[in-house]
């Protein structure tokens, strides 16, 4: 048959995404061929495969659609470099632009976080800070949880008081905070200047420029510590994460507390996720977001 190499691909669906595995690919076409599997998106069916002796090597591909490579294996494919957040993965690959999903940061540019990357809103970049969607993940905490962060990337979570801090020092930071009803009415809140205190300043927020639709109901709370259920830090006599059974920069006590409990209902209820100023009333959210994009 003459000397020749093999190129063999095996393809696999798992899970959503594309297992490529290279089995002595010819040295001509490896790049080439590896370098599209890496950074173009696209949908595939594996119709044909042939083998062919002619020189040069040939390799035929037949394209369906597009494939989305999103989330956490988005970063395995295009090799990425350390980025401290979100915004930085889309200004250093463009294409990641509308694929929302779970992406590495690392806060302090040496530990590695998993995140959702919100790419498409208000044109992309945003690092979600907070997901509540279905009240899967219980948000009554210790101090030390919230410091560390809980809940998964892809679902409810909170990315923890530490890494909060560090994006929000090294950058100016804006956020934005959206919400939805029971009834599927949605409204969003942001602000132009955001930032959270180390932990030795009890993670005390900075947060003004409001403009949206739903009411500001954070500037209320700017200049306060952070409180949790083993750690008072608020300004009343009693404590305000006990008794609204959450976590959050309370004063007296509050006008917005998005880590409540999950009500399953859009009840009048101050221990649940509240936005007050949203409906002038403590009415209880279906889904609440909170995200930063720093000004790279």
């Amino acid at each position: 048959m003459g000397s020749f190499e093999i190129l063999f691909f095996i393809f696999g669906l798992v899970y959503n995404f594309v297992i490529v595995i290279a089995v002595e690919p010819h040295s001509k076409i490896k790049g080439t061929v590896e370098s599209l599997l890496e950074l173009t998106p696209w949908n595939w069916k594996h119709l044909n495969t042939s083998l062919k002796v002619d020189s040069p090597v040939t390799v035929d591909v037949s394209l369906t659609s597009h494939y989305r490579l999103t989330g956490k294996h988005l970063n395995k494919f295009l090799m990425l470099k350390k980025q401290r957040d979100c915004a930085s993965i889309l200004k250093t690959i463009p294409n990641t632009k509308g694929r929302d999903g779970v992406y590495t940061i690392y806060p302090d540019m040496k530990t590695k976080k998993l995140v959702y990357c919100d790419m498409t809103t208000d044109g992309g970049g945003w690092t979600v800070i907070l997901n509540r969607m279905d009240g899967s993940v219980n948000f009554y905490r210790s101090w030390q949880t919230y410091k560390e962060g809980f809940g998964k990337a892809d679902g409810e979570y909170w990315l923890g008081n530490e890494d909060i801090h560090l994006l929000t020092t090294m950058t100016k930071n804006e956020l934005r905070v959206d919400l939805q009803k029971f009834s599927g009415e949605k409204a969003y809140a942001k602000y132009s200047k955001f930032s959270v205190g180390s932990e030795s300043e009890k993670y005390k927020i900075v947060v003004g420029g409001y403009s949206g639709n739903a009411g500001d109901s954070l500037g209320g709370h700017n200049g306060l510590k952070f409180s949790t259920k083993d750690q008072d830090n608020d300004t009343w006599g009693k404590s305000c994460a006990v008794t609204h059974q959450g976590a959050w920069w309370f004063g007296i006590c509050l006008i917005s507390n998005l880590n409540g409990m999950y009500q399953k209902s859009g009840i009048k209820a101050w221990n649940g996720i509240v936005w007050y100023n949203l409906e002038k009333k403590e009415i209880s959210l279906k889904n609440a977001r909170m995200m930063i994009r720093s000004n790279i």
